[in-house]
Formats: structure tokens, C-alpha cells, sequence
């Protein structure tokens, strides 16, 4: 018990010792003379976003493209995730990365694109292939968005969902387990409701059209594995899903409560 509560002591000091470490952004400056217009280079940096998204699963050739480079790299575990980043899945690979509680999987040749990620908003652009999500919490104020070549679709309601472009981008279909969703494209809105899967053909002129839910397939199999493993979590009785990670702590480790201190 004692040493518990000793290791608990250390990582609080090594977290203080890194942000002693960390290098001053923000310096004073002399405000401009009257009628010059401000130095934007002296400007105090801005604050990083309070959310970003953790990529959490790669299998295969993931590549990923940080915004406003040109450059790609190979995707590593644990890399953040934030507005105008993208992610690549090549043949035959996969990914996944989390956004709270928020769980999205990118299947096989698939691009995904970071269009607005902060503390209320998450929108994204699915350019080709599929990903499958599953949106544990939504409060009032939340934007879920997912946004194709010729549509866009907004989560009203937590659930699970599954978006599909072809390669040229002229057909979205749009799957929903559980949930509730809308989707707007051609100067035209459509809700699509659990139980359903919704198929968007065209550009300026949508054709669609609402048919049951499909068989699974692999891909389906894949996410839904995925969250199994979510919902099995014991950390999950010790720290809020919204702890974008938490489930990661269950192999590195056994939960003990350390008096004084709390689960450790």
C-alpha cells in the first residue's frame, strides 16, 4: 500500500517537473504606436485547443499528414489528432483514433480529414472508403459532423453509425445502428434513423434512398470488437470515459486503492 501511494507522489512530481521545464511562449510586449497597425510576429502564441484526438489502433500502412504540411509520415500510436491534420489507411489496413468517449474506424483505403476539432465541435471529412463510430455522449451544445463530396451527415442522438464513399466521391451511404442522424446535400435534408441505412447518388441533385440495415461484414465485425473491448474496461469504473485513453490502462496494470489517495 505504501509503495502505491509513493509512485502516486512520483508521477505528480514528474508531471510539475515537466511543465517547470517547459519553455515560455507568451512574452511581454510594448503595445504599437498610435496609428501602427500590431506586429503579428511578436504576437503572444495562442492557446492549443483544450481536445484533440488520439490515434489509438493502426494495422497495416497508415499514413498521416499534419495541417498545413506537405509532407506525409508513417502514423504512430498515441500521435494527437487535431484541426487540419489527415489519415491515410492504405490497402488492407486499418485504423482507429478517439475523441473522448467518441470511437471512430477507418477501414481500407480510406482518407480522413480533421475540418474543426475543439471542446464542442468535431467535424470531419470522410473524402473515400468507410469508417464506423460510436458516439457515447452528446450534450446540447455539441456539433458531431461528417461531411462526404456530396453530403453531409450530423448526429442528433449518441449510438452507432457507419459512413461509406465510393472512390470518386458521387455516392455516400450512411448506416445507422443505433442513433439518429440528418443529412443535407443538394439543397435538400433527409433524417435517417436507427434501423436504417440511407444511399446519397449524385452531386447536384441527390438520389436517395432508405433500405434496412445490411448484413454485417468484416469491417463491421472489426469496430464492434473494438467496442467490446471499450465496455469491458475496468478503468471505466475509476475515471471518466470522456479521459481520452482510459481504456489503455487495463494493460499496463491492476487497480488498488491507496489510503489517503484513492484508486491507483
Amino acid at each position: 500500500m505504501k509503495t502505491n501511494k509513493v509512485l502516486a507522489v512520483a508521477l505528480i512530481l514528474a508531471g510539475i517537473l515537466l511543465m517547470l521545464q517547459a519553455p515560455q511562449r507568451v512574452l511581454a510586449q510594448e503595445p504599437p504606436p498610435p496609428g501602427q497597425p500590431e506586429d503579428q510576429s511578436q504576437a503572444p502564441a495562442q492557446d492549443p485547443p483544450s481536445r484533440v484526438a488520439r490515434l489509438s489502433y493502426t494495422v497495416g500502412s497508415v499514413s498521416f499528414q499534419p495541417g498545413g504540411e506537405g509532407d506525409w509520415v508513417t502514423a504512430v500510436n498515441n500521435r494527437p489528432l487535431t484541426t487540419g491534420d489527415n489519415i491515410w489507411a492504405d490497402k488492407d489496413s486499418r485504423a482507429e483514433f478517439q475523441i473522448g468517449s467518441t470511437s471512430v474506424r477507418m477501414d481500407s483505403e480510406t482518407s480522413v480529414t480533421f475540418l474543426e476539432l475543439d471542446d464542442r465541435t468535431t467535424q470531419l471529412r470522410l473524402s473515400q472508403g468507410s469508417i464506423l463510430f460510436r458516439v457515447r455522449h452528446l450534450d446540447d451544445e455539441d456539433h458531431f459532423e461528417i461531411d462526404t463530396p456530396n453530403s453531409a451527415f450530423v448526429v442528433q442522438r449518441t449510438g452507432e453509425y457507419r459512413v461509406d464513399v465510393n472512390a470518386d466521391g458521387s455516392e455516400t451511404d450512411t448506416t445507422v445502428w443505433r442513433g439518429r442522424g440528418e443529412v443535407t446535400g443538394g439543397g435538400a435534408s433527409y433524417d435517417v434513423v436507427a434501423g436504417q441505412r440511407a444511399r446519397f447518388v449524385g452531386t447536384q441533385e441527390l438520389d436517395h434512398e432508405i433500405d434496412q440495415l445490411p448484413s454485417r461484414d468484416d469491417f463491421d465485425s472489426f469496430a464492434f470488437d473494438r467496442d467490446d473491448r471499450e465496455d469491458r474496461a475496468e478503468s471505466a469504473n475509476y475515471i471518466s470515459p470522456e479521459t481520452t485513453g482510459y481504456e489503455d490502462l487495463d494493460e499496463y496494470g491492476q487497480w488498488h486503492y491507496a489510503a489517503d489517495y484513492g484508486p491507483v
